[in-house]
């Protein structure tokens, strides 16, 4: 069956950046989290000498704490996140470029990856003492 030979296997997960700034968020206030997603999916070859086609998805993660009176940001993070997929030898860029085309097979791809990024955020941002508990782990 054609389906499982275009099936790319997860050979990576990388933390690319975590940023975050904390700024003394004060007992008793009512706190609002906002988060936002930018999410990349792209082809790329291996620099080994089999030059595997590589799918790879790129996850930017941001939030923001605010005060909800006020709308005063108490605390701003950022991480950035690349997940890295190989096919099988025999699968040739050109024969990925209508599957990828497909939201639904870029879909199965970015959701191996998202809930890794977002279980790393939320465990950060909770370092920070930021209840991130409200954040799911999916899409």
């Amino acid at each position: 069956m054609e389906v499982t030979m275009v099936r790319p296997k997860l050979v990576s997960f990388r933390v690319t950046q975590f940023q975050g700034e904390n700024l003394a968020i004060p007992n008793g206030v009512d706190l609002l989290l906002e988060t936002k997603q930018t999410i990349e999916v792209g082809l790329s070859s291996s620099t080994t000498a089999e030059k595997r086609v590589q799918a790879m998805v790129k996850i930017e993660l941001e939030s923001v704490v605010k005060n909800k009176t006020t709308e005063q940001i108490a605390t701003t993070f950022k991480g950035a996140y690349e997940g890295k997929f190989e096919y099988p030898i025999e699968v040739t860029e050109e024969s990925l470029g209508a599957l990828l085309a497909q939201e639904a097979y870029q879909y199965g791809l970015v959701s191996q990856v998202f809930p890794l990024a977002m279980t790393h955020f939320r465990r950060e941002l909770q370092s920070f003492g930021i209840d991130a508990r409200g954040l799911g782990l999916g899409i």
